[in-house]
């Protein structure tokens, strides 16, 4: 090479190594950004930002992990806090977590496999595919069977006769078959599954419909779940820290983490685990996600055949009734078309969002209970600094999740008296506590969260949106002379815990 080419190698590396530098200065620059750009829900000044640490403190959630898509490509991603408090053992990015309902649409990308196969079919009578085990005939399927479709997007009419859809069996207790499941023979814990409902004529969640597709996964693919998931799916996308296995392997233990109730206590055995693994089986993290968000996104684009053609891709992502694809939650119009899906296990919540046609998308993980409301706060921040088109309520569930800033002023004195002591509503107990000047909630299955007041004379718990009640608002309610107060919940405050002490 001459002296003049040699030279002009030399200036191109240069030039490379200096756009890079700063390709990655702006990407830090973002970082910062969206980690001290939080809109804390409840403020006592609007418009004040606040660090995502800080954050986490305040809702005592003890680990986050993050990975951002912006330009088809994982942008960056990041952990923060604890993967396990006990050992000291901080979460980074290959910290798996429970998935919890994410699972859902990523074992609908595998169901789909098996119809891109021309092994099952997406609108057939399921029945014509079940081998041991069968949709139970009753007067609603016989006016209309149960298909693939329906599953997949929650309107088959599906449901357990009894409680529990999600068994949190502790590990080394039994597990039911996926057919004792589906019957409610023991030891599964909820009744037998049955079409309560006429098949394709509503939306209604149900874990129920994806034990139907983990037993029909079975039954076609004469393999474990786990392994045709890891073989179907995992492995194509190069999902390398993800599985749908339940018995973790060594290794795999030491990247888990474990799950907290909110403030810090956490699960006995350190996380739950049960057979329904198409329901909520899935460990895996932000980046594999992620991993998962970029190749539908390529599919949706005609540039990835693998695991699905971009056909059944687009199928994936075509919202029906309850704006639900086949597996993720479909929002928005046009170029501005987002999918996703939120996750709740005991001790573990998540959420992903993406955008079918742009690029940009972003997941978070945390191994907490009462973490949803910062995971929404995080997203918003994403959305602010990544630029993200008509991003807002249109992606919040449930509707309550959509409300702006709220102010809050100290507890009345009076409230912080009369206040403390538990209450029932149903099978829920909740207990009200105060800490000096402050009140704060706890709820069984989530842990503690702080309760606020408005100028309006409400309290306003946000973590309580996603809880068995769905809404932040609470009042202390006089239930008459010589009585103890109870509360009534909700915006017309139609639901009334009783005052149990």
């Amino acid at each position: 090479m001459g002296r003049s080419a040699a030279g002009v190698a030399m200036l191109c590396a240069g030039l490379l190594a200096a756009v890079t530098h700063a390709a990655h200065a702006v990407e830090h620059s973002r970082v910062s950004r969206v980690e001290n750009g939080l809109l804390p829900i409840a403020t006592t000044k609007l418009g004040v930002h606040r660090n995502i640490e800080d954050r986490m403190r305040d809702y005592g959630v003890t680990g986050l992990s993050v990975a951002v898509v912006d330009g088809g490509k994982i942008a960056w991603a990041k952990g923060y806090g604890m993967a396990d408090a006990a050992s000291g053992r901080n979460v980074t990015t290959h910290t798996i977590f429970q998935a919890a309902s994410i699972s859902k649409p990523v074992s609908a990308m595998g169901v789909l496999v098996l119809v891109q196969q021309g092994r099952l079919r997406l609108d057939e009578d399921v029945n014509e595919a079940l081998r041991s085990w069968r949709v139970p005939d009753n007067d609603f399927t016989r006016r209309q069977p149960v298909t693939v479709r329906m599953l997949l997007n929650h309107t088959a009419g599906l449901a357990h006769t009894g409680a529990n859809t999600y068994i949190p069996l502790s590990m080394g207790d039994p597990f039911p078959s996926m057919v004792e499941v589906l019957t409610g023979k023991p030891p599964a814990t909820a009744g037998p599954v049955n079409v309560i409902s006429l098949p394709g004529s509503a939306f209604a969640y149900s874990a129920a419909g994806y034990e139907v597709l983990q037993q029909l996964v079975l039954d076609l693919s004469g393999e474990s779940f786990e392994q045709y998931m890891q073989t179907a799916v995992l492995r194509p996308i190069e999902m390398t820290d993800s599985s749908f296995s339940q018995d973790l392997s060594s290794a795999q233990l030491s990247h888990s983490a474990t799950g907290y109730y909110a403030g810090g206590k956490p699960l006995p055995g350190r996380f739950r685990v049960g057979p329904d693994l198409s329901v909520a089986g899935l460990w895996t993290t932000p980046t594999d996600i992620a991993r998962y968000i970029i190749n539908l996104q390529r599919s949706n684009a005609g540039q990835a055949e693998r695991p699905l053609s971009p056909r059944m891709t687009r199928q994936m992502l075509t919202p029906g009734l309850g704006s639900r694809g086949l597996g993720p939650a479909v929002s928005g119009g046009g170029q501005t078309v987002r999918f996703g899906h939120d996750g709740f296990n005991e001790g573990f919540e998540s959420s992903f969002i993406a955008y079918r046609h742009l690029g940009k998308g972003a997941v978070i993980m945390a191994n907490s209970g009462f973490a949803f409301m910062l995971i929404k706060e995080v997203l918003g921040s994403i959305s602010r600094v990544y630029d993200w088109p008509e991003y807002g309520a249109t992606t919040q569930q449930p509707p309550s999740a959509s409300i702006g800033q709220q102010l809050v002023v100290p507890i009345p004195p009076p409230v912080l008296k009369a206040a403390p002591g538990q209450y029932a509503l149903d099978d829920i107990h909740i207990t009200l506590f105060r800490r000096g000047q402050r009140l704060f909630v706890e709820w069984p299955t989530n842990g503690t969260a702080e309760v606020f007041a408005t100028p309006d004379g409400r309290l306003f718990c946000p973590p309580l949106i996603f809880s068995d009640i769905g809404t932040p608002w609470l009042r202390l309610h006089d239930t008459g002379p010589g009585n103890v107060p109870g509360i009534v919940a909700g915006d017309d405050e139609r639901i009334e815990f009783r005052r149990l002490n």
